[in-house]
């Protein structure tokens, strides 16, 4: 089933609080085409670089190819959005409500996504490299060729996820859940939580299969 997302201003629930957020919202809203299938350009997608979205619900909107990088979306309802190929490339995502989104292929390196809710969001062959994920709920999210390396993930509830192809070379793991995910990964990976404990190998599958994952490890 086609999922239909809200391409006016009408469908934004709430605004943020900050007014050159606003006014870019509605910028962008006033050049997009109500046909999804039209061609997109680069001045229809949405210009929000460094701004502030706080207090805004952006619940179900056409964001694809976004421009977010170091804006701070802290909080933000981002519910079942359209992020497509969009760039968070430092931006603040901490607590900010995902659920079910489509981050396909973001660009999301060194962001701040701390205690964020991402249940059943697809993530596939996104890039969130060095990224603060702390706590993070990715529970049941499809996280196939996406990229964590050197992202922590201490905490993060990454239950049923399915990771087939996902690079977590140097990412930190430690305290994370990770029952019933998924597939074959590429380490090493640190399990450490308070002090460093790189695995790999065999040894990574063992804490995998250990914490109730079926996680195979693909060395190079």
């Amino acid at each position: 089933m086609t999922t239909t997302y809200g391409r006016t201003q009408d469908a934004v629930r709430r605004w943020p609080d900050d007014a050159r957020a606003r006014e870019a919202l509605e910028a962008y809203f006033a050049t997009l085409p109500l046909d999804p299938s039209a061609e997109r350009t680069t001045s229809s997608l949405l210009n929000g670089w460094a701004l502030d979205f706080r207090g805004a619900d952006l619940t179900g909107l056409d964001l694809l190819g976004a421009e977010l990088s170091e804006a701070n979306l802290s909080g933000v309802r981002l519910v079942n959005a359209d992020l497509y190929t969009a760039w968070l490339s430092d931006a603040n995502l901490e607590a900010a409500d995902l659920t079910e989104a489509d981050l396909r292929k973001v660009q999301g390196r060194g962001c701040n996504a701390a205690r964020a809710v991402l249940r059943n969001a697809d993530i596939q062959r996104a890039e969130l490299d060095a990224a603060n994920l702390q706590d993070a709920d990715f529970s049941g999210a499809r996280l196939q060729h996406a990229l964590f390396s050197g992202s922590d993930l201490r905490g993060a509830d990454m239950r049923g996820c399915a990771v087939d192809g996902a690079g977590f070379t140097q990412a930190r793991l430690g305290g994370a859940l990770v029952q019933d995910m998924t597939g074959t990964i590429l380490g090493p990976v640190d399990i450490g939580e308070q002090e460093p404990h790189v695995i790999d190998g065999p040894q990574l599958e063992l804490w995998f299969h250990e914490h109730g994952a079926q996680v195979q490890v693909k060395i190079l």
